[in-house]
């Protein structure tokens, strides 16, 4: 582990004051085929530029993050991944933080070339990035770097909702007796710990599915620990619910955003509607955790 040197106003710090600002619900801009038709959408880049444009029209000044899923611009090309680059600096020229979902996991020069692509000076550049850790945690160290060096973050797979990963996820680990979820969230508190020591967040978050609380059992404490941001999907069409996040998280629900895509989404492309549900599950949601 390297130790953290901020350069620039921490992710930590610019997570915090904005899920104080606009609320802890993030919007996945998810433009899936099915909803691509259902607003009179192309299935083409072109397509996919006019569904995230109208997306961030609706709701640009009233959310704080937002999470476009790469391969659903990826498929259509050149056209679609010139989508994506419009989309996130559009996420910034609303002033909300972006999250590039790309869950990105490789190792040595890949894996720099990764991290430059989305925490550097490229066109792709986010504010945090989603990262797979199964290839080992250290694999990810040009990102955990370089996201510490420009004031980004990074959103670390920890536990996740498809049932796929549950025994991967819970395998006990030979070397330190620790399952594998258990020895990534010990990993994340490690290189959060300098900014744990000075109070303020580490730029270093996790991805930790709203639907995992069997899964989650025995691991609260540790989870405390990890002084990062957390990211939980599966809200609404996955299944969870606003108690499931405050029972699941319990005092850590002050480092939590949600996001919810086709709850949503589906609701467009009236943007009225957009607004109107948004507004009903921010309201819903500051009031469970706050309970």
């Amino acid at each position: 582990m390297m130790e953290e040197t901020a350069v620039e106003e921490s992710f930590g710090k610019r997570f915090q004051q904005m899920r104080t600002e606009r609320g802890p619900l993030c919007v996945g801009i998810d433009p899936h085929p099915e909803l691509l038709e259902a607003w009179g959408l192309p299935r083409s880049g072109a397509g996919v530029w006019d569904f995230s444009m109208r997306v961030l029209d609706a709701l640009g000044d009233v959310c704080g993050f937002f999470k476009p899923q790469s391969a659903l611009y990826e498929e259509y090309g050149s056209s679609g991944i010139s989508a994506l680059t419009a989309t996130l600096r559009a996420i910034e020229d609303v002033g909300a933080l972006s999250i590039a979902d790309v869950k990105r996991g490789d190792i040595g020069s890949t894996m720099s070339a990764y991290a430059r692509a989305y925490l550097g000076d490229g066109p792709l550049v986010a504010d945090a990035m989603t990262v797979s850790p199964f290839l080992g945690f250290e694999s990810l160290r040009p990102a955990l770097d370089l996201a510490r060096e420009r004031g980004r973050g990074v959103f670390v797979l920890t536990l996740t909702s498809n049932p796929e990963a549950g025994p991967l996820q819970g395998a006990m680990m030979v070397d330190s007796g620790r399952s594998v979820a258990e020895n990534i969230m010990t990993q994340v508190a490690a290189e959060n710990s300098t900014s744990a020591s000075q109070g303020q967040l580490g730029h270093v978050g996790m991805v930790i599915g709203a639907t995992v609380a069997e899964r989650m059992q025995g691991l609260e404490e540790v989870l405390q620990d990890t002084n990062g941001p957390i990211l939980v999907p599966g809200f609404g069409a996955q299944g969870g619910t606003s108690q499931d996040i405050a029972k699941l998280f319990g005092a850590a629900t002050n480092r939590v955003i949600i996001s919810s895509s086709r709850g949503i989404l589906r609701q467009g492309p009236d943007p009225k509607g957009l607004q109107e549900t948004f507004s009903n599950n921010l309201v819903s949601l500051k009031a469970i955790l706050a309970g």
